[in-house]
């Protein structure tokens, strides 16, 4: 027994030092992993490179600065960071005249505006300029879109220094020797040596078996040689390497247009709406095929659906620009910025999402600040539509009844948010107080109490919570 004891203990410690020697062979891996990317972004800025930054979001811009001067220690030079859009057609032109390619990272909203239709202007008229969108959303039918309105890459915020740093030199920088050795395919493609680019494929394959780059690129080269078939034939196996691989079948569609094969070409067609159903040129494409091949019911449902796209589109940019004139007008005259804000939501009505939610939350808590809490709780129960199990909307309506002494669905609505996050008086010791203060106004001391408490932990300073705290210890006392 003493036997097999000794022998478990040192399979268990042979196994100890396995997993260490694994986790800190992983390290290493990460470590010099980490130094590639922070070389390739170096390596870009300072051959001619420029990184331009388009955010309203502080955090972010400050969080692009640590990690180019601070992290990198790369002059500020080559950083430029605007709030707006307004001159970024002027810097482009500047720059890739002037510069190596530049990057661009842009916010998906800015100032509630959409982007990605300026987004597809961009690329269309600067094609070498690579774009990367920062968004809070993760959406993938709208990142399908993006990625074929030609944006490079996608930042999920929040996002910490080094995942920026990756995000940037895989982006501008093929990884490791695949990446080189297709370089090298493009070159000779493009020196119409297509024999030995097919070769390079061949070695890019032996790199990587079925790489989807590869095998597109397999195609190009075929297609450039006009021998269709291989040409299709290579996209069809670079879009079975990925379901969400939209170029091969995109690539496809154009070769069985070029060659007057329509039942195919609306196969590709019908394949990508799949996969990317928000692309309007794409439906109109898909309705004149219907149309051509004697199916009106089909063209006339997909039309349908490229004019409920276009409708959002339109709406989008019409409250794009009231939200712009809403901005303008935030601290010089709040009630008129209300008003912009208001006809921009309007516009969008039908349409409403979640990125919406924040100028609901700003409606509101203007209203609330002219003393129109009824308009606000509108405002907010609107937001609840979109949104039910928000506990942040649930508590601004709460305090907006809460202001408007409408005590009993101040307490429902608090309670409603409290359900859906118990957590929420630990935000702050003002929200703590502030739910505490329905709850003493509705009589209910045993709920008040504790987010008292809690609020006066939080902060001791807490003026508020110190009168409500008395009041409910006076009222106990009277009661007992």
């Amino acid at each position: 027994m003493e036997d097999d004891t000794a022998k478990s203990g040192l399979t268990k410690r042979i196994q100890l030092r396995q997993i260490e020697q694994t986790m800190a062979k992983t390290m290493a891996e990460s470590k010099i992993q980490d130094k590639f990317y922070g070389e390739a972004v170096i390596e870009y800025l300072r051959d001619n490179g420029q990184i331009i930054c388009i955010s309203d979001d502080k955090a972010f811009t400050d969080l692009l600065r640590e990690a180019v001067c601070t992290r990198l220690k790369m002059p500020a030079g080559c950083l430029s960071i605007s709030g707006n859009a307004d001159m970024l057609l002027h810097t482009l032109r500047h720059m890739i005249s002037a510069r190596n390619a530049p990057l661009l990272l842009i916010e998906q909203n800015l100032g509630s505006r959409d982007m990605t239709y300026l987004l597809r202007q961009l690329k269309n008229g600067y094609p070498e300029l690579w774009i990367i969108i920062v968004t809070r959303e993760t959406n993938k039918q709208r990142f399908v879109l993006l990625h074929e309105s030609g944006v490079d890459n996608c930042i999920v915020k929040p996002i910490g220094v080094q995942a920026l740093l990756e995000k940037i030199a895989l982006t501008i920088k093929p990884h490791g020797k695949l990446g080189r050795v297709l370089e090298w395919a493009r070159a000779l493609m493009a020196q119409g040596e297509h024999l030995r680019a097919l070769q390079v494929c061949k070695q890019a394959l032996d790199l990587k078996a079925n790489s989807a780059a590869a095998l597109l690129l397999i195609g190009d080269i075929f297609r450039a040689m006009k021998q269709y078939d291989k040409a299709c034939e290579a996209y069809e196996n670079a879009s079975r390497t990925s379901a969400m691989y939209l170029e091969p079948l995109r690539k496809m569609a154009e070769v069985y247009a070029d060659t007057g094969n329509t039942a195919k070409r609306l196969e590709c067609l019908e394949r990508l709406d799949g996969l990317s159903p928000l692309n309007v040129e794409r439906k109109l494409t898909l309705g004149e095929i219907y149309l051509q091949m004697n199916r009106p019911e089909n063209a006339r449902k997909i039309f349908d659906q490229a004019m409920t796209l276009s409708d959002r589109e339109a709406t989008e940019y019409v409250s794009g620009v009231a939200f712009r004139v809403a901005d303008v007008y935030m601290d010089k005259d709040p009630q008129t910025a209300v008003a912009f804000l208001q006809r921009g939501l309007e516009a969008k009505r039908g349409f409403w999402g979640t990125e919406d939610l924040l100028t609901f939350n700003r409606v509101g808590i203007l209203l609330r600040r002219a003393g129109k809490w009824r308009e606000a709780a509108e405002e907010y129960l609107k937001a609840l539509k979109v949104a039910p199990n928000d506990e942040n909307l649930h508590y601004n309506l709460g305090m907006a009844y809460l202001e408007g002494k409408d005590f009993e669905s101040a307490r429902a609505s608090t309670l409603k948010a409290l359900a859906l996050n118990p957590d929420l008086p630990r935000k702050s010791s003002l929200i703590a107080s502030n739910l505490a203060t329905v709850f003493v106004r509705t009589g209910d001391n045993m709920h008040a109490l504790p987010l008292l408490r809690l609020a006066l932990e939080q902060d001791p300073a807490n003026d508020q919570a110190k009168d409500l705290l008395t009041q409910v210890n006076q009222t106990s006392r009277e009661e007992n």
